[in-house]
């Protein structure tokens, strides 16, 4: 194993103002909650969409880092090494969204219509996914996806607090035998959750490729949101000696990839429904390409893709923060149209009828920003009760050489 060659008086802890932080994400997370609980009294239905549409935002950060964290763990990379507290740091947020899906579960009536006995009857061909879309089977189903990210998340986080005390082998090893699995485990545990929770919103419509496509962009969306956080603390110990432009450079190549891929799964959907031209599939997409929506549509090709795909291209942007970052903030602003996009257009419960028109409640906006703000609050708490780097990880010295630009 390589000797540590760090700066004898180098500091790895956390900053102080990761408290202050989170103390003012908090705040504002708690006081966006009570006006959007206000909204529930106005509006419950409008409320829970918007809440949906928040939490799978919040969501996708750490599952999506919790994916990206166990990629690194088989992987490896400076990208990895640099942002592994981080990622750790959004998995240890699993147990609060664990607690916050609860408001989901108790207005599941105001959220899908598959609960609606008028509804259900209207349509025979629910009947044969009764077996499936059924009350009881739907929430053990989440509590069964909670257990499984809950457990993970804590196997990962305390192993690699373990390694902060032993560099030996074994214990990184026993992380690479957590991450080969829960690959396939996350793969497989997301696209029944999103098929759950997103999907049957409209309960006539399937997709095979939909959970692929939350899984990238969940992936998409946390990339971006580290790279949003580690230039925000670039003028704090380590990161202030240790990512460099080469490092940028890396986090921008990463955050194009899933962009193209993004890109790639979306069209791919589309254009294996549309070439089918079947009246149970293509209704979903016409829904969304008219009365307004096709402007939302438009944004997603234009601002989700084509706009970071062309800026990404440059490796002069890459490399310098302040232009990347932008690029990054604009990607989550995105994923929030896209989820917004993909929820608000579907059926209500008890009227039976779709949003053909554009629409936007303002709790649509409300309660993902508490939720994003809370979410935010607790991870800058998580963040700040560790070191910063995993100082055993016998690959980090390398980030210390001089003009190490890798």
């Amino acid at each position: 194993m390589s000797t540590t060659t760090y700066p004898a008086s180098y500091r790895f802890e956390p900053p102080a103002a990761l408290s202050s932080l989170s103390t003012r994400w908090l705040a504002v997370g708690v006081v966006a909650a009570i006006v959007a609980i206000a909204g529930a009294f106005v509006s419950s239905q409008q409320f829970f969409r918007g809440y949906l549409i928040g939490y799978m935002m919040v969501l996708g950060f750490s599952l999506g880092a919790m994916a990206l964290l166990m990629l690194g763990h088989l992987t490896g990379g400076n990208w990895w090494m640099i942002g592994r507290r981080v990622m750790e740091a959004a998995i240890g947020n699993i147990p609060l969204l664990t607690i916050l899906f609860l408001p989901i579960w108790f207005g599941r009536h105001s959220l899908y219509i598959w609960l609606d006995p008028a509804y259900v009857a209207a349509h025979h061909a629910l009947a044969a996914k009764s077996g499936y879309l059924n009350e009881s089977f739907w929430t053990v189903r989440a509590v069964i996806y909670f257990v499984i990210w809950n457990l993970w998340a804590l196997a990962l986080r305390k192993g690699s607090l373990k390694q902060d005390g032993d560099a030996s082998p074994r214990v990184w090893q026993r992380l690479k035998v957590w991450s080969g699995p829960g690959i396939l485990v996350y793969g497989l545990t997301i696209t029944t959750a999103c098929t759950d929770w997103v999907m049957s919103l409209d309960p006539t419509w399937y997709s095979t490729i939909f959970g692929m496509f939350f899984m990238i962009s969940e992936m998409l969306s946390m990339m971006a949101l580290l790279i949003v956080i580690l230039c925000s603390l670039r003028a704090f110990a380590p990161f202030d000696r240790i990512l460099g432009p080469g490092q940028l450079h890396d986090y921008g190549k990463l955050m194009l990839a899933f962009t193209m891929v993004w890109a790639y799964f979306s069209f791919s959907q589309w254009l294996i429904i549309w070439s089918g031209n079947l009246p149970e599939e293509i209704t979903w997409y016409l829904d969304r390409i008219h009365g307004g929506w096709q402007m939302v549509a438009l944004a997603l090709v234009i601002l989700q893709f084509a706009l970071p795909f062309l800026l990404l291209l440059s490796r002069d942007l890459k490399r310098d923060a302040r232009k990347l970052v932008p690029v990054a903030l604009l990607v989550l602003v995105m994923r929030y149209v896209d989820l917004y996009w993909l929820v608000a257009p579907n059926p209500f419960p008890g009227s039976g009828a779709d949003s053909h028109h554009l629409t936007y409640h303002w709790t649509y906006f409300v309660a993902p920003l508490a939720l994003v703000c809370i979410w935010l609050g607790l991870f800058f708490r998580q963040l700040g009760g560790r070191p910063l780097l995993v100082v055993t990880e016998p690959m980090l010295p390398r980030l210390w050489e001089p003009n190490h630009d890798h």
